[in-house]
C-alpha cells in the first residue's frame, strides 16, 4: 500500500502491441490508465511502447529493434520515435521456447502447450533413459519441507497452475544460462542441435558412437562435464544430448527445427504459427518497408536487446547471417550491449531518458484531462503504441 498520493507523473511501459490485437490493446491501455489515475492517483501519465524506449536507451530515434525476450522474438521498426506497424514481425523463438525444448530433451518427450498431449521420442540422445523421464523436471517449491502438508488433490491442482509452469521455466533458465553449459557460443557454421532426435533412422549411428565413448571406464564418470538440477538429478553433458544442450541457443538462428519439435506443428500450437529464425525475421521486417532509403537506415541501426539476447556470439552470428541475405548495398550494423542490466531493463532506461526531455513534458496526459474526457483522449494521444 502507498503512504499517500503520488506527487509525480508516471510513465508506463507497454509491450502488448507486439502480441495482441488492436482492440485488446485499447482495452489494456484503458485499464492501465484507470489504474494509474484512479488507483495510484497519479497527477499525469503516459504509456510508451517498449521498442521506442529501447531505441532511445541506445541513443537512437530511428532503429530496427530486435527484442529477444521470454515469450518470443520481435522486430519493430522505429522511425523518429514512432513505430511502423507495417514492418513489425514476431516469432515464437525466445527464452520460453528454448526452455521447453530443453525440458523436452531432459524428459524424452515434447509436450504440447496445454500439457494434455506429448510425443515420446524414439531416440532422445541419452544412453539409457532420459534423466528426467520418470518424474519430469522438478521445480524448487516441490522440494520445500512444507509441501508435504498439502493434500494429494491440492498438490495435483498446484501442478496444473501457471505458478508450476513458471517455477519449471525458472529451473530451465538457470540451467540454460549456467556457466557449465556455456560453450564457445553461437556460430554461423554450426549444425542444428538435436538433429535426428525423435526418429529411428539416425539412432543406430549415434548410439554406437555413444557406446564407444569410455563406456567401460567407470573411474572417469566424475570427471565428465555435468550439471545438477535442484532435485539432485545429474545431467551428463558428455553424452550427445548433453553436448547439444550446451549449444541450445543455436536454435535461435537455425534454419531448420529439430525433429523432436516437428510432430507438434499443429494449428493449436502457437510455436508452429511463426518460427522464423532471427535473421529471417529481420529480413522480413525490412522487406515490408517500402522506402528504400529508410530500409538502408534501419539496417544500419539494428538494436539487439532482451534478456535472451545475452547468449555469447548471438550478435556476431546475427550480423554474419544478415550479410548473407541482405543486399550488398546495405551497410548493416548490429548494436548490442554486453551489459545484462542494459539488455534486461533497456525499456526502463529509455523511459528515464524520454521523461527527462523538455519537449516531452507537453505529452503527459494530466489527471484533469482524464477526468474530463476519459481514457479516449489517452488512446488518441498514445496511438504510437
Amino acid at each position: 500500500s502507498l503512504d499517500g498520493p503520488i506527487d509525480h507523473p508516471l510513465l508506463a511501459v507497454d509491450s502488448s502491441s507486439r502480441i495482441i490485437s488492436t482492440n485488446l490493446q485499447e482495452k489494456q491501455k484503458a485499464r492501465m490508465l484507470e489504474t494509474l489515475f484512479e488507483t495510484l492517483s497519479a497527477p499525469a501519465a503516459y504509456i510508451a511502447p517498449s521498442a521506442m524506449l529501447s531505441s532511445f536507451a541506445n541513443g537512437r530515434q530511428t532503429a530496427l529493434v530486435v527484442d529477444v525476450g521470454h515469450t518470443g522474438s520481435r522486430v519493430t521498426p522505429v522511425v523518429d520515435g514512432y513505430l511502423l506497424h507495417s514492418g513489425t514481425c514476431s516469432s515464437a523463438r525466445g527464452g520460453m521456447w528454448l526452455g521447453d525444448v530443453q525440458r523436452g530433451v531432459l524428459e524424452g518427450c515434447w509436450k504440447t502447450n496445454n500439457g494434455s498431449n506429448s510425443v515420446v521420442n524414439k531416440w532422445n540422445g541419452w544412453k539409457g533413459a532420459p534423466p528426467c523421464q520418470t518424474d519430469g523436471v522438478t521445480p524448487r517449491y516441490i522440494l520445500h519441507s512444507n509441501i508435504g502438508k498439502l493434500k494429494a488433490s491440492e498438490l495435483a491442482q498446484l501442478k496444473k497452475s501457471p505458478f508450476h509452469s513458471m517455477a519449471i521455466h525458472e529451473v530451465m533458465y538457470e540451467m540454460m544460462t549456467s556457466t557449465s553449459l556455456q560453450s564457445d557460443g553461437i556460430s554461423s557454421d554450426a549444425s542444428t542441435p538435436f538433429v535426428g532426435y525423435g526418429s529411428s533412422e539416425d539412432s543406430n549411428d549415434v548410439t554406437m558412437e555413444d557406446t564407444n565413448e569410455n563406456e567401460d571406464d567407470e573411474d572417469t564418470e566424475d570427471d565428465r562435464p555435468s550439471y545438477v538440477l535442484p532435485d539432485g538429478t545429474k545431467i551428463d553433458l558428455a553424452q550427445p544430448a548433453g553436448k547439444d544442450l550446451c549449444r541450445l541457443p543455436q536454435l535461435l538462428l537455425s534454419e531448420d527445427l529439430p525433429a523432436l519439435i516437428q510432430p507438434h506443428a499443429t494449428e493449436s500450437n502457437e510455436y508452429a504459427s511463426n518460427m522464423l529464425p532471427l535473421h529471417k525475421l529481420v529480413h522480413r521486417s525490412l522487406s515490408q518497408i517500402l522506402d528504400a532509403d529508410l530500409r538502408k537506415e534501419l539496417a544500419s541501426n539494428i538494436i539487439l536487446t532482451g534478456s535472451a539476447s545475452l547468449f555469447p556470439g548471438l550478435d556476431k552470428t546475427l550480423s554474419i547471417e544478415l550479410g548473407k541475405i541482405l543486399p550488398a548495398s546495405y551497410k548493416h550494423k548490429v548494436i548490442h550491449s554486453k551489459s545484462t542490466v542494459e539488455n534486461r531493463y533497456g525499456a526502463w532506461i529509455g523511459g528515464s531518458i524520454l521523461s527527462s526531455l523538455g519537449s516531452f513534458q507537453q505529452l503527459w496526459l494530466s489527471r484533469k484531462e482524464y477526468e474530463e474526457k476519459g481514457a479516449a483522449l489517452g488512446l488518441q494521444r498514445f496511438n504510437n503504441n
